[in-house]
């Protein structure tokens, strides 16, 4: 890999645990990648490489849930500064942001597993209606995104719960999540192998490579997501946007 680059992966590991069968291939799956940054959602910190430096958003997200799991963790090769998760609202343990001094200057990453549509509607708090938790928590990202200084990059990876462009949900709903995501270029977004995905890699960096790998392998199903990693190095690009604000591909 180019040495001006960095490798920034993200995978939904379906609450695998490292001690068991399955977690033990996903933990191995996620070493392989070699990624400098890592954001793994659903799953618990015996997934994670050794050694690097881990946060996570907390052990609270609303649902009774043994000690050990989380939703949102970030793993990294470099010492995590700033370290700041959202504390109320729907994106409680679910958005954590920190910033570190990477292979290509400083950065910051904002590690995400924002809601899915039916959160807390039949289940947890059943206090909420089809789609308010995703977006609570994308004003609550875009209040976070609006402190940010522009000098510094961002990426933003995780389980986004929504297919780029518009898959089944609704219009409104992909419309907000891509006024939030304005600022920068969704790199997984798109016709994709393994796709097309609802985890993913946004930033404001330009993206060399992206590869996805399935949730399954030869002895069954690993998540019941596809996992993905893009190569990321510095510069001036900024996400293109269509008419009325879709984002477009932008991974070449």
């Amino acid at each position: 890999m180019d040495t001006r680059e960095i490798t920034v992966a993200t995978w939904n590991a379906q609450w695998a645990r490292g001690s068991s069968p399955r977690g033990m291939l996903v933990a191995a799956r996620l070493r392989e990648v070699a990624a400098d940054l890592l954001v793994v959602t659903e799953g618990s910190r015996d997934l994670l490489p050794p050694g690097g430096h881990v946060i996570d958003a907390g052990a609270d997200w609303g649902y009774e849930s043994p000690p050990y799991r989380r939703k949102t963790m970030l793993w990294s090769r470099w010492p995590l500064t700033g370290v700041t998760p959202i504390g109320d609202g729907a994106g409680k343990g679910r958005v954590v942001m920190a910033e570190a001094e990477s292979a290509i200057g400083p950065i910051r990453i904002v590690a995400v597993c924002i809601p899915w549509a039916s959160a807390h509607v039949s289940t947890g708090r059943r206090d909420a209606s089809n789609w308010s938790e995703h977006l609570e928590c994308c004003d609550q990202i875009e209040k976070m995104a609006s402190g940010f200084d522009p000098r510094v990059p961002t990426v933003i990876a995780g389980d986004f719960n929504q297919r780029v462009p518009r898959g089944r949900q609704p219009i409104r709903v992909a419309q907000r999540l891509a006024d939030v995501l304005g600022p920068w270029a969704i790199h997984t977004a798109g016709e994709i192998e393994h796709g097309p995905l609802i985890d993913h890699i946004a930033s404001d960096l330009t993206c060399s490579a992206v590869q996805a790998w399935s949730g399954r392998d030869d002895g069954g199903r690993l998540s019941d997501h596809a996992g993905v990693l893009a190569r990321l190095r510095s510069g001036d690009i900024r996400p293109d946007l269509a008419p009325g604000g879709e984002i477009l591909d932008t991974r070449g």
